[in-house]
């Protein structure tokens, strides 16, 4: 049997790397996967360390506040990767921990290909010379990373977006089965993002629903979350529709508020027009605002190289503000029809679809099988 490690550490990186295992297993059989994913990547076959949720936590503080939990995850897959025979290790994005992890597989001469590149281009460039350190292949979802990553002598090769390798994305959805009245929802899909964005949801759809009695909210729920996380929240708006499947609520809704992340780039490829909102805790955003180097945060606005969607942020994701924007994308046909432009040049932009095999095919040629 061959052996990958592999490691995902939120449910995009999950999805993506179920699809990876998927392709991989087709061109290759009889692989082992060990390490760390979710339940798509279980339902692939890993053999998982640790659960999903544990670690899926964003925010200088936020992981911080985990700081053992996360030395002896380190160190318990530094032991597995010595003690094990190991032809890869394949990390998926989330850098803090990767990186880390890569370090040591290096060290044990285990080829590191990564998948889904970190984004440095954004907050870390500092961290390229050790993610050069680590790298053996750097398997690029964004057109422009390749020139950006191998300035810094990182061997980048860009397969396109596994989000076109979804069903739900594939095809650019018409507006003709939206519906006019629902309003789309997307705290996240971590607890401490449930805590920090549904008081501020909260108030939004009570403004909008006395502006507009017909309107309608569709909450997308988590699956990594206990819905009993939800509870207190939805007590104090009655009027949730409560969506598990995020992408189908943004195929059908006609607008949408959406935490920033991979949400902005799927609410782009359902044609559904948004604002973008983020609140975290303080220390983690006076961090986060010294490191970040970019005008915008929506993947969005980064990929179109100018603002297409407004980004709230912080202090500025105030409920009157955010009401008055989602009711501006209703109200103006013209503004609407101009979002909608972008989106179809993103979609693009990002190629088309099979990066899930693309990806697999250099992985397999990487490593000579």
């Amino acid at each position: 049997m061959k052996k990958i490690f592999i490691s995902a550490g939120d449910p995009s990186g999950d999805a993506h790397g179920a699809r990876l295992m998927a392709e991989l297993k087709l061109m290759s059989p009889d692989i082992e996967f060990i390490g760390i994913g979710g339940n798509a990547m279980c339902r692939e076959g890993l053999n998982p360390l640790v659960s999903l949720e544990q670690v899926s936590v964003v925010g200088f503080w936020e992981v911080a506040k985990k700081y053992f939990f996360f030395r002896n995850l380190i160190k318990n897959c530094a032991r597995i990767l010595k003690n094990e025979k190991f032809d890869a290790f394949i990390p998926i994005d989330y850098p803090g921990f990767n990186i880390r992890l890569a370090s040591f597989a290096k060290q044990m001469g285990i080829p590191v290909i990564y998948y889904i590149a970190p984004q440095l281009w954004a907050w870390g460039e500092g961290r390229a010379k050790k993610l050069a350190d680590v790298t053996d292949l750097l398997l690029a979802v964004f057109p422009f990373e390749k020139d950006f990553f191998n300035k810094f002598g990182i061997r980048t090769e860009f397969v396109g977006h596994p989000l076109l390798d979804n069903p739900d994305f594939i095809n650019n959805p018409g507006n003709a089965d939206k519906n006019k009245n629902l309003i789309a929802f997307l705290p996240g899909s971590r607890k401490q993002e449930i805590v920090k964005h549904m008081p501020l949801f909260n108030s939004i759809a009570q403004i909008l629903k006395n502006e507009n009695s017909e309107l309608e909210f569709g909450l997308s729920v988590s699956f990594t979350i206990s819905k009993s996380e939800y509870e207190s929240y939805l007590n104090k708006f009655k009027d949730w529709q409560l969506w598990d499947d995020s992408k189908s609520l943004m195929n059908k809704a006609y607008a949408g508020i959406v935490k920033t992340g991979t949400s902005t780039l799927e609410a782009a490829l359902c044609n559904m027009p948004f604002a973008m909102v983020l609140k975290t805790s303080p220390i983690s955003y006076r961090l986060g605002k010294r490191l970040v180097k970019l005008d915008n945060i929506s993947l969005v606005n980064i990929l179109a190289g100018k603002k297409v969607v407004n980004e709230y942020i912080q202090s500025d994701a105030k409920p009157e503000t955010i009401a008055n924007e989602i009711l501006s994308l209703f109200n103006n046909g013209k503004r609407y029809d101009e979002i909608l432009n972008e989106f179809s040049g993103i979609r693009k932009l990002l190629g088309e679809k099979g990066a899930s095999k693309h990806a697999a095919e250099l992985i397999i040629k990487e490593l000579n099988w």
